[in-house]
């Protein structure tokens, strides 16, 4: 009785924790991909921008007070697909679902930043590894981010800001099977446990 309790236990462990995290390196920059885009000119300033961009992740401390001058310009939309207009918004629709960024990692190998008109506009791709603190505890995720700032004056501003979950296709369809495989197990196993009571009990 006790080994088939402890494999239920494990199963349903199994069930509950067999999601696996996106592999990272499906989404480097290839060199291939590289000599295709302009990442080196003006290096100057776009060591200024990038700075800038590591700067005002939301889990960092001063990035309020680095995006308060040009919050108003900024059109986000999250990766629930929920749109916010200006940074305000945005801030305020991650707070009202008990959001806190807890860290937000640059995937190394991933960023991409151009620039256009005279070094004035940047275009960035990357993909951060996020921890989130929520209402049910901690969650970590995958997020493609697509980002276009202009330099306003002395000072830069992101203008547009977009982020997708990637996911594995494969690997969901694999998670989905092993899910259905081992609800199947854990089924027949809790079946077997009932029919053996009541078989005891007739007895």
């Amino acid at each position: 009785m006790k080994p088939i309790l402890f494999l239920l236990s494990a199963l349903l462990m199994v069930l509950s924790a067999c999601e696996k995290k996106v592999d990272h390196k499906v989404y480097l920059l290839t060199k291939a991909d590289s000599t295709q885009l302009d990442l080196t000119s003006n290096p100057e300033v776009r060591k200024e921008v990038i700075a800038y961009m590591h700067a005002i992740a939301p889990d960092k401390p001063g990035a309020a007070k680095l995006t308060a001058a040009s919050s108003a310009d900024l059109v986000a939309v999250g990766p629930e697909g929920l749109r916010s207009i200006s940074g305000g918004a945005w801030k305020k629709n991650a707070e009202n679902d008990g959001i806190v960024f807890k860290n937000v990692i640059v995937v190394p190998g991933t960023e991409i930043v151009r620039l256009y008109n005279d070094g004035k506009t940047a275009v960035r791709n990357v993909l951060l590894d996020v921890t989130l603190g929520t209402p049910v505890g901690e969650m970590n995720l995958d997020v493609m981010r697509l980002e276009t700032y202009i330099k306003k004056g002395d000072y830069w501003c992101m203008v547009a800001g977009q982020g997708t979950m990637p996911f594995d296709r494969l690997d969901v369809m694999k998670t989905l099977v092993i899910r259905i495989l081992l609800a199947f197990i854990t089924g027949l196993l809790i079946m077997f446990l009932i029919m053996r009571r009541k078989l005891n009990k007739l007895k």
